[in-house]
């Protein structure tokens, strides 16, 4: 049996099928990268863009509480009432102080704070506040002797 030199037609062919299958290699791995890179870039992106609207979040919660506690320490303050209880979310972050007769909500998160002050003196109790979560509290606002008392009392949920 006598084998037949390759003809310069079927070499060519040879030839022209790799440097096909080199190219859709070379395609597949700039895809490759372009995909990791997309994968590396956005993921971090992505999770920093949830963290920022997540702290948004608890900044606009902690607003409302700021807003609700200063509405039920001016009912009292004023007179209108001797007494004042609301029922509110406090995000993790807010912290609730007084000095003298100067209230204030503070949001440690962005640095945020609300302040008012009163014609009477202010005593915050301790706020029982969970640093990692958001919880729901009943606030007592009571005037004594003068003395503005706010005090929280978590509700189990």
């Amino acid at each position: 049996m006598r084998i037949k030199p390759l003809s310069e037609d079927f070499i060519g062919r040879v030839a022209e099928s790799k440097n096909m299958v080199s190219r859709s290699l070379e395609k597949m791995m700039l895809i490759a990268i372009g995909l990791s890179t997309a994968v590396i870039v956005g993921v971090p992106v992505l999770l920093y863009s949830i963290e920022t609207i997540n702290t948004t979040t608890d900044l606009q919660e902690a607003q409302i509480a700021a807003e609700q506690i200063h509405n039920a320490t001016r009912v009292v303050d004023t007179g209108l009432s001797n007494s004042s209880t609301i029922t509110l979310w406090i995000p993790k972050g807010a912290v609730v102080s007084a000095v003298g007769n100067t209230l204030t909500v503070s949001f440690t998160e962005v640095a945020e704070s609300w302040t008012e002050t009163y014609n009477h003196e202010i005593s915050v109790d301790d706020p029982p506040f969970n640093p990692q979560d958001r919880l729901l509290y009943t606030v007592d606002v009571v005037i004594v002797d003068n003395v503005i008392h706010i005090s929280f009392d978590a509700i189990p949920i």
